[in-house]
């Protein structure tokens, strides 16, 4: 009822209306369409910029490598033991040195022990035997500190010398021994260079003496002792 009364009251619009109407419509339509238009292409278009974009820009920027604080401690962990590890190799290193320094001033002094051991056994043994006469000889006036010693076995005639305080002689002298047989000396033999003072080298062999003597000669010895030279002397 409501819509055929409509239609039976329904005036018609004026044409120029109608047309300015359908104008107006068709205006915004188009706009719409265009500006979508546009807004797409602008959409597209930056989307193809970015993509361009995009391989240059990670191209250009450089990824800046993070160094783990954990690298760092075992960097100088790493220094530490090492400057340990080099102290202690220096400290065992200047230890050995001081040991076998020691170890050899002990066996040379343990070397000088024995020899000394040895020249005293080999005076003990002279000593023990009843048949060695010991003769003390005294420096003279002018060389009082100087002492020596002749070991004579009455039954061999063997001498034995033994300089136990004597100055080392001079390069190219030497020390002889004589022996006073009825007011003369005889030689008894050079005491050996190379033997130890305190040694009791053994010398040459003496038959009958009333005393012993000692000079300063030149090496080898000489036929007649240099009085001026004489250094000490004992009587039997």
């Amino acid at each position: 009822m409501l819509e055929d009364l409509a239609e039976i009251q329904a005036v018609a619009m004026p044409m120029p209306l109608k047309e300015k109407i359908w104008s107006k419509l068709e205006y915004e339509n188009l706009t719409t369409d265009n500006d979508q238009a546009d807004l797409r292409q602008n959409k597209a278009t930056l989307t193809e910029e970015n993509s361009s974009q995009q391989p240059s820009s990670i191209a250009e920027e450089k990824p800046t490598q993070m160094i783990p604080a954990r690298s760092f401690g075992w960097a100088i962990a790493a220094s530490v033991l090492f400057v340990l590890s080099a102290g202690a190799n220096l400290f065992f290193y200047q230890q050995q040195r001081e040991n076998r320094q020691m170890l050899a001033q002990a066996n040379a002094k343990l070397d000088s022990q024995q020899a000394t051991l040895a020249v005293l056994q080999d005076k003990w043994t002279l000593v023990q035997n009843p048949a060695i006469k010991t003769i003390s000889l005294k420096g003279i006036e002018t060389k009082p500190d100087l002492h020596a010693i002749v070991y004579w076995d009455q039954q061999s005639k063997a001498v034995f010398l033994s300089l136990e305080h004597m100055p080392l002689p001079p390069k190219g002298k030497q020390y002889q021994l004589w022996a006073m047989v009825d007011g003369q000396p005889v030689s008894a033999g050079v005491f050996p260079l190379a033997a130890q003072a305190q040694m009791a080298s053994k010398m040459l062999d003496v038959a009958k003496a009333q005393a012993f003597a000692i000079t300063l000669e030149d090496e080898g010895g000489k036929p007649a002792p240099t009085l001026t030279e004489l250094c000490v002397m004992g009587s039997i």
